[in-house]
């Protein structure tokens, strides 16, 4: 979503950027401090950032009838037509992913274990815990590592409540001001359409500088999965989504209530 824009190929001035990658927990706790200007959130982090950060309408990644993987070892499957992970050690990616969340309101009250996302295929492999959310390329192709993929999360969630999964969005500074915001939602906005533009090239960059080495196929599906026309614009099924998901947190005690589309930056 940003090659574009780390690459040069839009016109930001009189902006300048730096960029940090982080992993997305990582990321949650860095905005609670307010420590970037602009940064990617979990959806389901929001509520924990509203007094500081509005959310961006463009650059989010939605599940559109898929999502993360909820994954088990092969010798050790949930039975067949079982829906829950009641009472199961579940590896997680942060307590306040939009995947935790998710599972948390479609499979029951299972016990969450927080690690970084990378560590959790190892840990489900090692039987350090029952089962394991994926969050990353793996949730493809589980089963060629030696797991087994018992659950889609967007899957279940479109099954429930017919909508697509909201999974990850930006969030930007309210301090920065209306115009600023303004300049750099458009300039977002123009990083993902010329990425969507020249998808190969800007590809091709976006591996290089990824966290885990990608395959370039491998890549081009999963990247083709969360980076898409959705990545646009917030729609209407989505923000109702976004409603459900965060009045599950709510409900679950996690934070108040809130009325999302209040705080949501204008296009």
């Amino acid at each position: 979503m940003v090659q574009a824009l780390r690459d040069g190929r839009i016109d930001c001035a009189p902006y300048e950027f730096e960029f940090i990658v982080g992993d997305i927990q990582e990321l949650n706790d860095a905005a609670r401090s307010g420590k970037y200007d602009i940064t990617a959130i979990s959806m389901a982090a929001y509520p924990d950032l509203i007094n500081e950060y509005l959310l961006m309408p463009v650059g989010s990644s939605i599940g559109d009838g898929f999502g993360p993987a909820v994954v088990t070892r092969k010798d050790r499957r949930i039975p067949l037509g079982t829906k829950s992970l009641a009472g199961l050690r579940v590896a997680i990616p942060g307590l306040r992913t939009s995947a935790f969340l998710s599972a948390r309101t479609l499979l029951g009250d299972f016990e969450p274990v927080p690690m970084y996302f990378m560590d959790i295929a190892h840990a489900v492999e090692e039987g350090e815990v029952d089962a394991g959310i994926l969050i990353h390329e793996m949730q493809i192709d589980c089963e060629n590592h030696g797991l087994a993929k018992c659950f889609d999360l967007g899957a279940l969630w479109m099954e429930r409540f017919a909508m697509p999964l909201p999974l990850g969005g930006n969030a930007i500074r309210r301090s920065l001001g209306t115009q600023t915001i303004s300049d750099l939602t458009r300039i977002f906005k123009a990083s993902i359409e010329a990425g969507l533009a020249g998808r190969q090239e800007t590809l091709k960059g976006a591996i290089s500088t990824a966290m885990a080495k990608l395959d370039e196929n491998l890549g081009d599906r999963y990247i083709s999965m969360y980076v898409n026309h959705r990545s646009l614009e917030l729609h209407d099924d989505v923000l109702n989504s976004l409603d459900q998901l965060l009045g599950e947190g709510s409900r679950l005690g996690l934070y108040p209530a809130i009325e999302i589309r209040n705080h949501v930056v204008a296009l």
